[in-house]
């Protein structure tokens, strides 16, 4: 092979998921992985419910999970998104927003409302019940003002990897 027909491999820059994609990708509401750090400097991540509106991503958990008093000193916090060979990872700061903090009442109405698909769904009684459900008492939501890191497309990379061996053999 001569270095004309040589594919660089290790350039992966043609593999980004196109605006269309990440924008389906954002469209949820979907599940992460939403990512903090601990005390000792540890990442970790859980697997949550979001919804992605004006560029932010908002999602919920009980007020004693360990993640919010982690996100309260230090709300450096990441998300990643995977669904149907699209990926995209975001690095971003947290906001833990909770009852009787301002604007929390017209905030939890609004996201409540988009996380169980009331909106969409209006007269599914299960629905109907997990929107009630979501409004607990001890129940925080967990805003993430995040920026894209890197967005993937793993079709494009499947065809890219079979051009590259097909190079190869040549």
């Amino acid at each position: 092979m001569t270095d004309e027909t040589q594919v660089d491999y290790e350039d992966l820059t043609s593999m980004r998921l196109d605006d269309d994609g990440l924008a389906e990708l954002l469209a949820g509401p979907a599940e992460c992985v939403f990512n903090w750090t601990t005390r000792d400097g540890h990442p970790v991540g859980v697997v949550v419910a979001f919804v992605h509106q004006d560029g932010k991503f908002f999602t919920t958990c009980a007020e004693r999970r360990a993640r919010v008093p982690a996100l309260r000193q230090r709300p450096q916090s990441g998300i990643v998104i995977n669904n149907g060979g699209k990926t995209a990872t975001f690095k971003g700061e947290s906001i833990v927003h909770a009852n009787g903090d301002p604007g929390f009442d017209e905030l939890k109405a609004w996201f409540y409302t988009r996380l169980s698909r009331l909106d969409t769904k209006p007269d599914d009684p299960y629905v109907q019940s997990f929107a009630k459900f979501l409004d607990s008492p001890h129940r925080v939501i967990i805003e993430t003002d995040a920026r894209l890191v890197v967005a993937f497309d793993t079709a494009k990379f499947h065809a890219f990897t079979v051009e590259a061996m097909a190079a190869q053999n040549d």
